[in-house]
């Protein structure tokens, strides 16, 4: 069962439709290389759209953990399933019935195979609109349409309480951070007028990276070990008993 796969898509003001991490799953230890990243240049990405890892070494481009004996890799993008996600994301963001308050949306068809998408998105003074859009996709990569609902159909309750936990926990997160902002800025407003016109006239529009937005360098690194276990828990009730 290595065709089931989490991402995390954000729609990035600069550069659009843009995958932020996909994690995969191997049942061959050696096969697991394959979907490991070298090092690649960044300079195509932003701050808003692009993975940071907490080492804070810049050559670190995947996550890989093994669980019940199945490894799992987390990466920037699908070195194997490039054109798919990419595909999938378009799609994602260009849907005319998709919404940004945690309720799912599902479409299936022979290219992308059956996806289960949940948006949300969080205020930002410094994004377009003042704010910036998130999705949690869930794909099976599969031809065969009835096995697929069969699988998101037998554990939906599971996905998208998966899913709807690490929503709330970005957003209590950001939430966290927009009082701290705002308990600065009232210390702000305390000081002399020509210091705190100073401070506000050198606000300007940024690109803004989840882990700014949360103030949790472990922000990626969470979804990683929460997106393992789902994918864990699907693969195993998903495999023959």
């Amino acid at each position: 069962m290595d065709n089931i796969l989490i991402s995390l898509a954000h729609f990035c003001d600069k550069h659009g439709p843009r995958i932020l991490l996909v994690t995969q799953s191997s049942q061959n230890g050696a096969r697991s290389d394959d979907l490991l990243l070298p090092d690649y240049p960044i300079d195509s990405y932003c701050e808003s759209c692009l993975l940071h890892f907490p080492q804070g070494n810049e050559t670190i481009r995947s996550m890989r953990s093994t669980l019940d004996e199945k490894c799992y890799v987390t990466t920037q993008y699908s070195s194997i399933r490039y054109q798919l996600m990419n595909s999938i994301i378009r799609r994602c963001f260009s849907e005319e019935t998709m919404v940004y308050d945690n309720m799912p949306l599902v479409f299936y068809d022979q290219l992308r195979g059956l996806n289960l998408i949940m948006g949300f998105k969080l205020y930002d003074a410094n994004a377009r609109g003042n704010e910036r859009r998130y999705c949690f996709i869930l794909t099976i990569d599969s031809k065969d349409s009835d096995a697929a609902m069969k699988i998101l159909s037998n554990n939906w309750n599971f996905i998208i309480g998966g899913f709807f936990k690490m929503i709330n926990h970005i957003n209590e997160s950001h939430n966290k951070e927009l009082k701290n902002q705002s308990n600065e800025r009232d210390h702000t407003n305390g000081l002399s007028p020509l210091m705190s016109n100073y401070l506000r006239g050198n606000k300007s529009k940024l690109a803004k990276n989840l882990v700014e937005l949360t103030n949790d360098k472990n922000i990626f690194l969470k979804m990683h070990k929460w997106n393992t276990y789902l994918l864990n828990m699907l693969i195993t009730n998903a495999s023959p008993k």
